[in-house]
């Protein structure tokens, strides 16, 4: 699914990274404010689809495994913040934070709730994707390299007759 749109691709480059940057913005404030892992996450998916469609297949072609990874690792995270406060006896779901002082930038809160949207986030980001890669693929005629493998193992098969 190559598009052959030149202004596409050469807009494509520079969008990725302002929606990424936009993600790990809307990460960062999610636990705090507005956003979190389920609108970053999303963003990223986008992102991520741009280049789909702007390079093709072939981008994201191989990374299946990837993306189911992705999900469950952030299902992992996410149960994890869950689940540990109950073992160490507190309400199930129970968040905590602290603060850190970093050299140049100066306070900064760290909580438990950024791991959850971690996992959200993750969980968001290989989902799109692998929903969005499987529609694509799905309506994609085989490659030429499909075609060749296939062809060479049919050829085999009518050797035999």
């Amino acid at each position: 699914m190559k598009r052959d749109s030149l202004i596409f691709m050469t807009v494509v480059p520079w969008v990725v990274p302002v929606l990424l940057a936009a993600s790990l913005m809307l990460f960062l404030k999610g636990h705090n404010a507005p956003g979190g892992g389920f609108i970053a996450g999303l963003l990223t998916a986008v992102a991520l689809v741009l280049r789909l469609l702007a390079y093709g297949s072939e981008s994201v072609r191989g990374k299946e495994s990837l993306y189911i990874n992705l999900i469950i690792g952030g299902l992992a995270i996410a149960a994890t913040t869950a689940i540990v406060p109950t073992l160490l006896g507190y309400p199930f779901f129970t968040h905590t934070f602290g603060h850190v002082h970093v050299a140049l930038l100066g306070d900064i809160e760290l909580a438990s709730a950024a791991l959850f949207d971690l996992g959200v986030y993750l969980v968001v980001v290989g989902n799109v994707v692998t929903v969005i890669v499987a529609l694509t693929l799905s309506d994609e005629p085989p490659s030429d390299r499909d075609a060749q493998a296939n062809g060479a193992e049919g050829t085999g098969a009518q050797d035999g007759h």
